[in-house]
């Protein structure tokens, strides 16, 4: 379960990307191509129940509305000393993106799939190959602070994900629109 962002989040989380590769030295991250950054809700793995995942995703999103969601800062998995992967944060929205991953999860489980449970708001934009440069996490958070994208969030895409050459490849099989939000 993933969502996909609009041109204009797309446009700001390319240039935090950029500012990570410009400064990150060459060949120490595996990037992930701007048209594949998302937020995962939930890793599936082989899922030949898309019946039941569309049944999971129906059950678990009914009632949700839209939100708005904003960049924070720039972070590292699993920590700072040994890093991963590579993302960027999600400030605004993130207690809306936990409570709507939370419904999520219980409507999956609900329709009986079986899937890893651990939430956290973020976008990835690499994977860490080899060690990277002194204060550059610091550097690329002030970064992204400095160049926040700011979006709506209005559906959940159920996406399988097809490993190439070339890196993923993500086909949408079904989209769950969420209720419209109110302005105040």
């Amino acid at each position: 379960m993933a969502s996909f962002f609009e041109p204009g989040f797309e446009d700001r989380l390319k240039d935090i990307a950029g500012y990570a590769r410009a400064n990150a030295g060459i060949g120490t991250v595996k990037w992930v191509e701007p048209r594949n950054f998302h937020l995962t809700y939930a890793f599936l793995g082989e899922v030949p129940q898309t019946k039941a995942a569309v049944k999971g995703m129906e059950a678990g999103l009914e009632g949700l509305k839209s939100f708005r969601i904003s960049t924070g800062s720039f972070g590292v998995f699993p920590s700072s000393r040994h890093p991963s992967v590579l993302w960027a944060g999600i400030a605004e929205g993130a207690g809306d993106l936990r409570q709507l991953a939370g419904k999520l999860a219980e409507g999956l489980t609900g329709a009986g799939l079986v899937f890893e449970n651990r939430f956290e708001p973020h976008v990835t934009i690499g994977r860490v190959k080899r060690r990277l440069p002194d204060n550059f996490i610091r550097r690329a958070s002030d970064f992204s602070l400095a160049k926040k994208a700011v979006s709506s969030l209005c559906s959940v895409e159920l996406v399988e994900s097809v490993l190439t050459p070339e890196g993923p490849a993500y086909r949408q099989i079904y989209s769950k629109k969420l209720l419209p939000y109110e302005k105040s």
